[in-house]
């Protein structure tokens, strides 16, 4: 039974090394920064192409562990990976409750109905 166990773990630790190494799709963590200013954008991009991009979490103050402090950022993306990579570098900072983050194409974005909130809005 040991060695069972032994073996599985090292097939997992295999696995796992070369998911490490391989990068499709997989964002890097290098910072959050602010999205784009969505009226400085649609005076020069048509805004049906621009996403909107919307986050809203929370995390741990770094001056005192009994503070949770929230955060909420928005802008405006020429790409959905461009969005999708933004939200991941604020995800990463801001870690706790991050249920009503989204991107969505369009700006303005539409109305999202009442009700829980999921990472693609209704309609999309």
């Amino acid at each position: 039974m040991r060695g069972k166990a032994i073996a599985s773990a090292a097939v997992l630790a295999g696995l796992m090394l070369a998911a490490a190494g391989s990068t499709a799709g997989a964002y890097e963590f290098t910072g959050t920064f602010p999205g784009g200013d969505c009226r400085k954008m649609a005076a020069s991009t048509p805004p049906a192409q621009l996403w909107y991009g919307h986050f809203t979490g929370r995390r741990q103050a770094p001056w005192n562990y009994d503070f949770i402090e929230g955060r909420t950022a928005e802008g405006c993306f020429r790409s959905k990976a461009e969005c999708e990579n933004w939200l991941y570098q604020w995800r990463s900072a801001w870690q706790l409750n991050f249920w009503n983050d989204y991107c969505v194409k369009g700006w303005p974005p539409k109305a999202r109905p009442a009700g829980p909130r999921t990472q693609v809005p209704f309609g999309q």
